[in-house]
């Protein structure tokens, strides 16, 4: 699913959802949230932010929805490796899993009689992959919470998170100079950026609820979710945030 139909759907839902709910009487709230998001896929994390809004449809059971953006994530450049060693037929790259490697044509062997060839001249290898990707997207939560006294409350959630992500990828191509000894020439470039991909990926989390005021609420929660699609290798998200909510 793209994210505009992603989007589409979700938003539709919501506005169904908050529709039937107000009319019900039991209020909602909307809120701004920040904080910090990061993945135990990538290299470096970000700041993040949300806007949130919902109906409540009980006085524990709330319907949520909004816009979200975890910022910029990325990947270390992998390493060229094997171009000094001489039982590898290929030069190949190390932390590379964000990416595809082309290990070209095999390298010129060296013949040796009574044992394994060598390969002291190794053809050259390319990666291919993400740099860096900035994601954000539309959000619909179903959250439950466990009062925990008059003014505080524990709660869980689970949803949907319709995400974009824009991106940039890199090709870097690993050879052996034709000096003696031989020395690794790498040459990079990006190939695009601001290419995007989007899907729709399910969102979870927790956290807790202080009610300073009826009609003002303070909100910490941490929350996960793995997006992936046809470009994007999979990421395993963590964004923790703080936020206020303004209760009618």
């Amino acid at each position: 699913m793209s994210l505009k139909a992603g989007s589409k759907f979700l938003l539709t839902a919501a506005i169904m959802a908050a529709s039937s709910v107000s009319n019900a009487g039991e209020g909602g709230f909307v809120g701004i949230h920040g904080g910090a998001s990061g993945s135990l896929d990538t290299d470096s994390g970000s700041s993040s932010f949300k806007l949130l809004s919902g109906a409540h449809i009980t006085d524990r059971l709330t319907l949520e929805f909004g816009y979200a953006n975890f910022g910029e994530s990325s990947f270390d450049e992998p390493t060229p490796i094997n171009w000094q060693e001489t039982n590898d037929d290929n030069i190949s790259f190390s932390d590379a899993g964000h990416g595809v490697i082309d290990l070209g044509p095999v390298g010129e062997a060296n013949v040796v009689e009574g044992g394994p060839d060598t390969y002291p001249n190794k053809s050259s290898a390319t990666f291919t992959g993400i740099s860096k990707f900035k994601t954000q997207g539309a959000l619909i939560n179903l959250r439950y919470r466990f009062p925990l006294s008059d003014s505080f409350d524990f709660f869980v959630k689970t949803g949907f998170f319709a995400w974009e992500a824009t991106y940039d990828e890199i090709e870097i191509e690993a050879e052996q100079s034709d000096e003696s000894p031989a020395t690794l020439i790498s040459t990079q470039r990006t190939t695009r950026r601001g290419a995007k991909t989007s899907a729709v990926n399910a969102i979870s989390g927790g956290g807790f609820l202080y009610y300073p005021h009826k009609n003002v609420s303070l909100r910490v929660e941490l929350e996960t979710t793995a997006i992936d699609s046809g470009v994007m290798p999979r990421s395993r998200f963590q964004n923790l945030t703080l936020g206020a909510n303004w209760e009618f």
